[in-house]
């Protein structure tokens, strides 16, 4: 399985798009955490509360994260089927530990981003406050399983493609519709999607681990009865 987390996270951070991806978050992020830093309006409406600094990073991935995380990974098994690479690769390990293995790759992918970024905001704006980060790496695992449960799904890599452009720009307008809305629907979305608990909440997010669990055991119990 590490061999297969190595693989696959040496692939993402070789890519063009994931090094504009990087480029684009950590110089928004640090730009936004020296003004939010040295805002009064800001620390004001915070209500004095920890992890200002990092309100540039949070507020990227709550409107882009899926989409990058998405556009980046939504083929991470479909590709491997349709190039029969996987029939290789489960000839050395189990079904369970590939899955297992991609979803920990394009995790640890994002968490090393978002890792970095946090490093230099905290440098350059003398912070520390790690809950916000916790908080973000467990909303980049909830899309990083709904793109191992999509590309598990879906076998052709082309549908993955248009999916995860719509999915990556549906959810997030959902999410933060949700926050605004009163109606029985919005509520249950409120809590099914991370948007609500990463904003407003943080403790329902146990609720969320769940749900990544869930969607790693379909991707598990799916791949398991493909015929390869």
């Amino acid at each position: 399985m590490f061999g297969i987390v190595l693989k696959e996270y040496l692939g993402l951070i070789k890519g063009v798009k994931s090094i504009l991806v990087i480029l684009f978050v950590t110089s928004v992020s640090i730009l936004a955490a020296q003004y939010a830093s040295s805002s009064t309006f800001l620390a004001e409406a915070a209500g004095g509360s920890q992890g200002t600094e990092l309100a540039g990073l949070s507020f990227i991935f709550i409107l882009f994260g899926a989409l990058f995380i998405y556009i980046l990974s939504h083929d991470i098994v479909n590709r491997d089927i349709e190039l029969q690479r996987i029939r290789l690769l489960i000839t050395k390990t189990s079904r369970r530990n590939v899955i297992i293995g991609k979803f920990i790759s394009v995790f640890a992918f994002w968490a090393s981003v978002t890792l970095i970024t946090f490093a230099c905001i905290s440098i350059s704006t003398q912070t520390f406050h790690i809950t916000p980060l916790i908080v973000l790496w467990v909303f980049i695992a909830f899309h990083s399983g709904v793109a191992i449960m999509m590309s598990t799904i879906i076998t052709k890599h082309s549908y993955t493609v248009l999916i995860s452009l719509i999915g990556g720009l549906v959810i997030p307008g959902v999410g933060i519709w949700s926050l605004f809305n009163k109606t029985v629907i919005a509520n249950i979305l409120s809590y099914a999607l991370p948007y609500y608990i990463a904003m407003d909440d943080y403790r329902f997010i146990a609720l969320t681990v769940v749900e990544v669990a869930l969607m790693l055991i379909i991707s598990i119990i799916v791949f398991e009865r493909k015929e390869l």
